[in-house]
């Protein structure tokens, strides 16, 4: 299991305990046949956070690295003048040698 999926299904588990521990200390202990309309708002602002959580890592609240590209094409120069760099050494090591 990837770490998005891990995190949306810790999130709807922490949600549905949260959520009957909510109801069963609410109702004092008592038969959920007469679910109280205060429990409504709680439980229904826990399930809002739970689906939050759900498509904002799903679609992936990423942000872009826009340092990472600029310092890969500085890397990319600093590689293409190291080998331009190595070309003339290797060049005045054959004009030694002669």
């Amino acid at each position: 299991m990837n770490s998005k999926a891990a995190i949306i299904a810790s999130c709807w588990f922490a949600v549905a305990v949260i959520s009957s521990v909510y109801i069963f200390v609410a109702l004092g202990g008592g038969y959920l046949g007469d679910i109280l309309f205060g429990l409504l708002f709680p439980v229904g602002a826990l399930v809002l956070v739970a689906f939050i959580v759900t498509f904002g890592v799903q679609g992936g609240f990423e942000p872009e690295n826009k340092i990472d590209k600029s310092v890969s094409t500085d890397l990319q120069d600093i590689k293409l003048k190291l080998d331009e760099v190595s070309r003339e050494v290797e060049a005045i090591k054959k004009t030694i040698e002669e």
